[in-house]
């Protein structure tokens, strides 16, 4: 090989490293740039988030309050706390609880907006359920001892999956808050 073709190829393998090079250095770059408007588009969720899901979580929260009662093992149940001022408390936690599912649904993501979801449902139906037992309690309906017992133990374990839900809320809403989008 003479001098002027290994001059030429050795510029010309010059000319390749260098475009090798400048298109990696673009490449990361616009990576960087992607990544760090992820975080940035992320960061400014995460503020209004936060409030979104302490809300909902507070009301949640009292919800399960109101209808942990159900999920304790009695000896004999206390069918005489199921009264009107019970049954309006746990019909208020209720409406709380779908007040602020609406928000928590809009702020997503996708998996604590199906959770919520489920939450609201799933309180509605316990508010339905006390109400229901309320009435056979009250004596506004035939005391039916086996009915109220029936009731009380699906109230219970609709309770028990309540607190599951919610807890399970928690942390997926921990998960999201903690997400800075570097890793997506």
């Amino acid at each position: 090989m003479d001098a002027g073709t290994a001059a030429v190829l050795g510029a010309l393998a010059g000319s390749v490293a260098t475009i090798g090079a400048a298109l990696a250095t673009g490449w990361a770059q616009r990576e960087g740039a992607r990544i760090t408007a992820r975080s940035e588009h992320r960061k400014e969720r995460r503020e209004p988030r936060y409030g979104v899901y302490k809300d909902f979580i507070a009301e949640a929260s009292r919800m399960n309050d109101r209808v942990g009662l159900f999920t304790v093992t009695y000896d004999s149940f206390p069918f005489e706390r199921i009264d009107v001022l019970f049954a309006s408390r746990c019909e208020e936690a209720a409406d709380a609880v779908k007040e602020k599912w609406i928000e928590v649904a809009l702020a997503g993501p996708k998996e604590i907006a199906e959770t919520a979801s489920r939450l609201e449902r799933l309180s509605n139906a316990l508010i339905f359920r006390v109400l229901g037992l309320r009435q056979y309690v009250s004596g506004e309906r035939v005391t039916d001892e086996e009915g109220m017992r029936r009731i009380r133990e699906r109230i219970g374990r609709e309770a028990e999956e309540f607190e599951q839900l919610l807890d399970k809320l928690i942390f997926l809403a921990q998960a999201a808050l903690d997400d800075d989008g570097s890793l997506s």
